[in-house]
């Protein structure tokens, strides 16, 4: 056998083939990848090992590592399909908001990865009288998702080492028996990924500062006068969810 084909082999066999490869310890290099991947996961994914237990999660991590398999040489970027991969396994039948925690915990390590954007202040003088020649800036780190499940309240309540006895967890089952789901809001305070609820009124107003539409498009002429709006605003500025303005015309 020539190095090209025995590279091959052993290639495969290492991220999940069934063809081994004769080379002296091989399972151990094999078992060495699956303890990353399975690792990988781990800190990717926390919320759903909390929610299915470490030995079942192991399970989880290892179908899923021998089905897709490592694409690339970057241990963080492994497992950003898992999300969409758990809704085909057998235990979203038993979990069935697995999937959308699977993406709550996805989001919040993107944004603890992500260029999370500063605020500048002073581009927020920009704003004038005239709100319809200038747009609020949406800090690009940020995530927002909408789910039929109250994934926020159970990604709150295990961070807890004991989820039932926190007022998130009973939350999470009250929404979960009346068919609840939950906006998130998922943003950056210091390099601490943060995920909160928020109504579907703000992410419309969010998607459309996103959507770089002016002030007075997503808010109203008369916003200014509004005191609600100005705490809105602090509070979106405080948590770099809002990074500045700019004149649009």
């Amino acid at each position: 056998m020539n190095l090209s084909d025995y590279q091959s082999q052993f290639l495969e066999f290492l991220f999940g083939g069934t063809r081994k490869p004769e080379l002296h310890n091989a399972e151990v290099y094999r078992f060495g990848v699956e303890v990353k991947a399975v690792r990988a996961l781990e800190h990717s994914y926390p919320t759903v090992r909390a929610l299915v237990g470490a030995a079942a999660f192991d399970d989880l991590a290892l179908d899923y590592f021998r089905m897709i398999r490592k694409q690339s040489g970057d241990w963080g970027e492994f497992g950003w399909g898992f999300p969409s991969w758990i809704i085909s396994h057998r235990i979203s039948d038993r979990v069935p908001y697995l999937s959308d925690v699977a993406r709550l915990d996805n989001h919040v390590a993107r944004v603890e990865r992500s260029q999370y954007e500063e605020v500048h202040v002073a581009s927020f003088n920009a704003i004038g009288e005239d709100l319809a020649s200038c747009s609020l800036i949406l800090n690009k780190g940020l995530q927002l998702f909408r789910s039929m499940h109250p994934v926020v309240s159970i990604w709150e309540a295990h961070k807890s080492e004991t989820p039932k006895d926190t007022l998130s967890f009973a939350q999470a089952k009250r929404m979960i028996a009346k068919g609840r789901g939950q906006n998130a809001l998922v943003y950056r305070a210091g390099w601490k990924g943060m995920a909160e609820v928020i109504p579907e009124r703000d992410v419309l107003l969010l998607e459309a500062v996103r959507n770089q539409r002016s002030i007075a498009e997503v808010f109203g002429e008369e916003v200014l006068r509004d005191t609600n709006f100005t705490h809105w605003l602090q509070d979106m500025i405080a948590k770099g969810v809002i990074v500045g303005a700019k004149t649009i015309h």
